[in-house]
């Protein structure tokens, strides 16, 4: 299995938006559905109305393909043969990796049109999501060291202390198989209830 290059926060961002863009195709009026004697018309229509955007296209008997590249290092691909799937992929070294997929009942291009009017917006709010998620992590690496100090100089048991993903911290004390959760904010007052 290869380690993926991406963070479980930047693929959730990706994910949560592929959701949205299938369930657009899904409820769309008055849809079409795009068949493989169709998709060159439509594949060169749509890389003419959109003449930045990176658009490869494969044609084969059995099935073709067509990838649009979101960012550096990552695309959306459609595959269309009897049905239409489309997926998001992420560059993991020379290769791509699959991040998510679905069917699409219905030609998706519109729906990947609008989805490109609005790269830049979702950029910017990935990038401003990942960097909350990172002040976040900062924010609970330097509470844990204030909660390790502060616990080894108030407490005279021995303690662990484990980070949770919500935030609070676990403080468990092997000799009597107790545990105390705590916070950022009210591990000097638990801690003292305890001394």
């Amino acid at each position: 299995m290869s380690v993926l290059k991406y963070s479980d926060s930047e693929a959730d961002f990706w994910k949560e938006h592929f959701v949205h863009l299938q369930h657009k195709n899904m409820v769309r009026t008055n849809a079409q559905a795009l068949h493989m004697a169709d998709c060159k018309d439509e594949f060169d229509a749509f890389t003419a109305s959109h003449p930045d955007a990176k658009i490869t296209c494969e044609y084969f008997p059995s099935y073709c393909t067509f990838e649009v590249s979101l960012t550096a290092n990552i695309k959306l691909r459609l595959f269309i043969q009897n049905n239409i799937k489309a997926s998001i992929l992420q560059k993991n070294g020379p290769d791509y990796t699959k991040i998510c997929d679905a069917k699409f009942p219905y030609n998706p291009l519109p729906e990947i049109s609008e989805f490109l009017s609005k790269l830049p917006d979702y950029l910017t709010e990935l990038e401003q999501s990942l960097e909350n998620k990172s002040r976040s992590h900062r924010r609970q690496t330097l509470a844990l060291e204030f909660i390790k100090a502060y616990a080894s100089t108030h407490l005279k048991q021995e303690c662990q202390i484990q980070p949770a993903e919500d935030g609070t911290f676990t403080l468990n004390f092997p000799v009597n198989n107790t545990k105390l959760s705590v916070t950022d904010l009210d591990f000097i007052q638990k801690i003292a209830s305890i001394c």
